[in-house]
């Protein structure tokens, strides 16, 4: 990815050459998955910190300290002369898996929207981004992963593959045996989902042109025009 390339050649980027191969194993490793495995502490603690087999997570916190520096270095970039890239890297806390997001002329950024035609659906591209970008929407960076997933298939006409087994596996990492029977993972966090939207449109969101809303009984979000 071209935008890794620039993050690691920049002098603005202030992290140490370990943590820069941090940032390189996450990117890599992420993208040759396709997004579809979840970076584990151990996975990045053998394979970038040297650490052995036996390394154990709870005796060596090594993985979880120099991941808060990669995230302060990489918000230091964002803040110079990163500020201006088309695109911007970031590792949300709670896991190591990267995001990548597409920043706008205005430097408000969020997550890539799949072209699409017709001015509901270039209203609604143009509502995520407000959406995520702001302060007033209360979702963790898991569910900001969430509404974007649904949001992008939508738009892309892919509504059918917003499913809970996909959801639960491109999203929240579970394996191929996912069985929302027994794990009711994205029941959960859709009914967080709504109640975070419902709190972003009666913040700043009352006043935007469009509403995003996850209707009960599917994850196939709705687009509404609000008067």
């Amino acid at each position: 990815m071209a935008e890794l390339q620039r993050v690691l050649d920049s002098g603005d980027f202030p992290a140490t050459l370990r943590n820069r191969r941090f940032l390189s194993f996450v990117v890599e490793s992420f993208l040759q998955s396709g997004g579809k495995s979840r970076i584990r502490a151990f996975d990045v603690a053998t394979g970038v910190f040297g650490r052995p087999e036996s390394f154990n997570t709870i005796l060596d916190p090594i993985v979880r300290i120099e991941a808060g520096k990669l995230r302060r270095d990489l918000e230091t970039y964002y803040l110079k002369s990163g500020r201006r890239n088309p695109w911007r890297i970031e590792m949300p806390c709670g896991g190591y898996d990267p995001v990548f997001l597409r920043q706008e002329e205005t430097g408000v950024s969020g997550p890539l929207v799949p072209a699409a035609t017709g001015d509901l659906a270039l209203d609604a591209a143009a509502e995520l981004l407000r959406v995520v970008a702001s302060g007033d929407f209360p979702a963790t960076p898991r569910n900001r992963k969430f509404l974007v997933h649904v949001v992008e298939n939508e738009l892309a006409g892919r509504s059918a593959e917003s499913t809970a087994m996909l959801v639960a596996t491109l999203v929240f990492g579970r394996g191929a045996d996912f069985d929302p029977n027994s794990d009711p993972i994205v029941r959960i966090e859709a009914s967080k989902l709504r109640r975070d939207l419902e709190t972003y449109y009666l913040k700043s969101g009352r006043a935007n042109p469009l509403r995003i809303s996850l209707p009960k009984g599917g994850y196939r979000p709705v687009f509404s025009y609000q008067s």
